[in-house]
């Protein structure tokens, strides 16, 4: 491939340090720069950005592709600065559709067996089982069934679990439910132990996880946010937990991040709050990945990335 430039934008981190020596020693011909590094800003056709600022993309009229550092594109998809006619693509691999599926799975476990009540009772000098629920009789509702709600819902059905999944189109997956709609939603709110949503975040998911999802959940359930902040309206579930519906939550996504110090959560003992870390893919992937597309997207072809701007994902 010729030689080109990538510019990183992004508010939050520095994606050339982050990115730069994977690209360096396996996609040379991609030269990664900051903004300003960028001699002939409109020789741009490509950028590489995560959480961008609402200006970042004016200096670059002719930028016609824009590959996502990570899974989450709405903050691209949602940016007044892109043009209609600029295409995005978003990371998809499969290493990371794993991880997030692990990452979920130890808070489903941990939930089941009440793994997380043991170092107190070890403090204690206690010898006395907690929980024996098998996972026939623990049943788990993922929103969202694309790449990773998929992985996670046949990891699960595999170890025994009734898997009841919500997308945009009710169908069966080889034993897995999948539902549609505020009836099925609220049927997976009212029917699970575990509810894990790894929805894409648009107009329609935004505020999903809120009073009404909540008020209709068991006492004994847990919900898991591996999306995005934006599905969860914040107040609703602090006040749901204090109500007992539900019993817990783990979160590690938020509307601001990080998570600011005087924020509620962190005093909250029904929460367990990780840094945004459930699907750190690493770098090395990622670069092979954006560099794939970029390389498809300079040969005419539809990057394996591409979002479909209409729908958000």
């Amino acid at each position: 491939m010729e030689a080109l430039e990538l510019v990183c934008l992004c508010d939050d981190y520095d994606l050339k340090d982050i990115f730069g020596s994977a690209f360096e020693e396996h996609h040379p011909w991609i030269h990664l720069v900051n903004p300003d590094e960028v001699s002939v800003p409109s020789a741009i056709r490509h950028a590489f950005a995560f959480n961008p600022g609402p200006n970042a993309f004016l200096p670059y009229p002719n930028l016609r592709l824009i590959s996502s550092a990570g899974a989450g594109i709405d903050a691209l998809v949602r940016h007044l600065g892109v043009a209609p006619d600029v295409a995005i693509s978003r990371v998809k691999l499969e290493e990371q559709a794993e991880m997030i599926a692990a990452f979920a799975m130890w808070h489903i476990i941990g939930w089941q067996r009440k793994l997380l009540d043991y170092p107190a009772q070890q403090k204690r000098k206690e010898w006395k089982p907690i929980n024996r629920t098998t996972p026939s009789n623990f049943p788990v509702g993922i929103l969202g069934y694309g790449h990773m709600g998929a992985t996670l819902g046949r990891r699960l059905y595999d170890l025994n679990y009734p898997v009841t999944a919500y997308a945009s189109k009710a169908r069966n997956d080889d034993g897995i439910n999948i539902v549609s709609g505020t009836e099925g939603l609220l049927q997976i709110a009212n029917n699970s132990r575990a509810v894990v949503n790894l929805l894409p975040l648009t107009d329609a998911t935004t505020g999903i996880l809120s009073s009404e999802f909540f008020s209709v959940m068991r006492d004994d359930a847990m919900v898991i946010n591996l999306g995005r902040g934006g599905h969860l309206v914040e107040a609703d579930l602090v006040s749901a937990l204090e109500k007992g519906h539900p019993a817990s939550a783990a979160l590690d996504t938020f509307a601001t991040e990080p998570l600011p110090e005087e924020h509620p959560f962190w005093s909250c003992d029904k929460i367990l709050i990780t840094p945004h870390v459930a699907g750190d893919a690493e770098q090395t992937s990622v670069a092979q990945f954006v560099a794939r597309g970029i390389a498809q997207f300079e040969n005419g072809k539809q990057p394996d990335g591409i979002v479909d701007r209409n729908r958000g994902y």
